[in-house]
């Protein structure tokens, strides 16, 4: 807890409350945090890991909606929590993850009374809404081929370790429709195909 920005700017009776009540979790890669339709009764506090939060249409199919990184909280949860309403999206872990659980009546009573936290989480919305903006643009006006190339282009692993349906989920499509357009581009000599993974040539 005390990593997070707003932390050192609490008075020391809060901070001692939220120390009092966190519980750490280490929560292994592939568990499901909440579900798209669920009530949070508690939010997280994300100190290391990735979280992956995506909605899911009537079709089966996902699209990403964004990606949870340490000292961030997930916009869905705290929306869930504060306003108790079913979440808007499911949750994730892309990797084993540690961090803080908290009461939601615990986490709003701070937002309600500390600035500081107000701040921090008015930021994180700022910035969701922002990325939501861009996707939609992406959705909207760039053709799908584009934002897979796009997609490709901002890896910094090499070769991208995931499978054409996990691609397709966060972009948004098919996964036959993913997998046509890598075997067009591995025809174009831009990637070459393994099972699993993507190698960026």
């Amino acid at each position: 807890m005390t990593k997070f920005p707003f932390f050192d700017q609490l008075p020391s009776n809060v901070r001692n409350e939220l120390l009092a009540n966190a519980k750490k979790m280490t929560i292994p890669k592939g568990m499901e945090l909440f579900g798209q339709g669920d009530n949070c009764s508690e939010i997280l506090f994300l100190t290391d890991g990735s979280v992956r939060v995506y909605r899911l249409h009537e079709s089966g199919q996902e699209i990403t909606l964004y990606f949870l990184e340490p000292l961030e909280q997930c916009n869905v949860n705290l929306n869930s929590a504060f306003t108790s309403t079913p979440a808007i999206g499911t949750a994730v872990c892309e990797t084993e993850i540690t961090g803080f659980m908290l009461p939601s009546a615990i986490v709003k009573q701070l937002y309600t009374t500390e600035p500081a936290y107000q701040q921090f989480v008015f930021g994180l919305f700022a910035r969701r809404l922002e990325g939501l903006a861009g996707l939609i643009e992406d959705v909207r006006f760039e053709k799908l081929d584009h934002r897979l190339m796009n997609w490709l282009e901002e890896q910094e692993q090499n070769p991208a370790l995931i499978t054409h349906e996990k691609l397709a989920s966060h972009l948004g499509t098919s996964r036959e429709v993913i997998s046509r357009l890598l075997k067009e581009f591995e025809h174009n000599g831009i990637v070459k195909l393994h099972r699993g993974k993507i190698e960026i040539l």
